[in-house]
């Protein structure tokens, strides 16, 4: 089925693996690779894949905290020098040709290309000379991921999947709870999107049952003014439902919402023609 708007963008079944303790992202990056791994092999699942960006190559910078204080060199003006040139800062508007248009100030390219490049770039101590920025940061090539992903305050990543042909969405998330079971310790995982609404539908399902049973039977139980004769109307409801249940089974129709909706029809046709039955001899 396709997704409701709002609730979902994606077939399948999508899901969040969790860094619930504090392994770290190389860890996490691990433990997705070993699942994705075990989901290949897996019959139940398809096109199991991870949604977002890979980790790539990236310059990490480090201001010396020391240093800056035994220049006189206030931490907020670093971050700011380095947040205006390397990315941007707004300034304010101007009118062009009848549009408004928005001014930023950032570094020219050709001098925020390189590590190098902090060498070009100059804040003023406490004394009044230029001081490089070189001077008071420390960079490094390190291999990471370029944006931080979080799903309920912890760090994570998501992944995408399909049950494969036969099998149901719900067996499908069954199956990838048992390979995240044979993770290591510190990894799990949360559904999200139209996985999280039908794992919480999944969950009220029995409740649904019971109540609609519930409202049957003070329904029949009015009608008649008697307790027995609802309970004897509702002893024929089993046998419908096995019927049904086992005509699911035979066709290997799936337990989606179509099966659900279906049971409680025939809890309801079982109960109307036990009325009628009901009726009928008590003439």
């Amino acid at each position: 089925m396709p997704p409701i708007p709002e609730l979902g963008q994606a077939l399948g079944f999508e899901l969040r693996l969790q860094d619930r303790g504090a392994i770290g992202h190389e860890a996490l990056m691990a433990a997705q690779g070993q699942l994705l791994q075990l989901a290949a092999e897996s019959p139940v699942l398809a096109s199991v894949r991870p949604n977002g960006l890979a980790d790539n190559p990236r310059y990490k910078v480090d201001i010396d905290h020391e240093k800056a204080q035994a220049l006189g060199i206030e931490l907020s003006e670093i971050s700011r020098l380095l947040s205006v040139t390397w990315g941007s800062q707004y300034v304010n508007d101007f009118l062009h040709e009848g549009r408004v248009k928005r001014v930023y100030v950032q570094g020219d390219a050709p001098f925020r290309m390189l590590p190098e490049d902090f060498e070009a770039w100059y804040l003023r101590a406490a004394n009044g000379e230029m001081t490089p920025l070189s001077e008071v940061t420390n960079g490094r090539w390190e291999y990471g991921s370029p944006r931080l992903e979080r799903f309920n305050g912890v760090p994570s990543r998501q992944i995408q999947g399909e049950p494969a042909p036969g099998y149901s969405t719900g067996e499908a998330m069954a199956e990838v709870e048992r390979l995240i079971a044979q993770l290591p310790d510190g990894v799990a995982g949360a559904w999200s999107g139209l996985s999280y609404q039908e794992r919480q539908a999944g969950a009220q399902a029995s409740l649904l049952y019971a109540l609609s049973a519930l409202v049957v039977f003070l329904a029949l139980a009015a009608l008649y003014e008697s307790w027995t004769i609802p309970i004897s109307v509702m002893l024929a409801v089993p046998l419908g439902v096995l019927g049904a249940v086992l005509a699911a089974m035979v066709r290997g129709l799936p337990n989606d919402v179509f099966f659900q909706v279906g049971i409680l029809t025939t809890v309801v046709v079982e109960k109307v023609s036990g009325a009628w039955r009901t009726k009928f001899f008590s003439l």
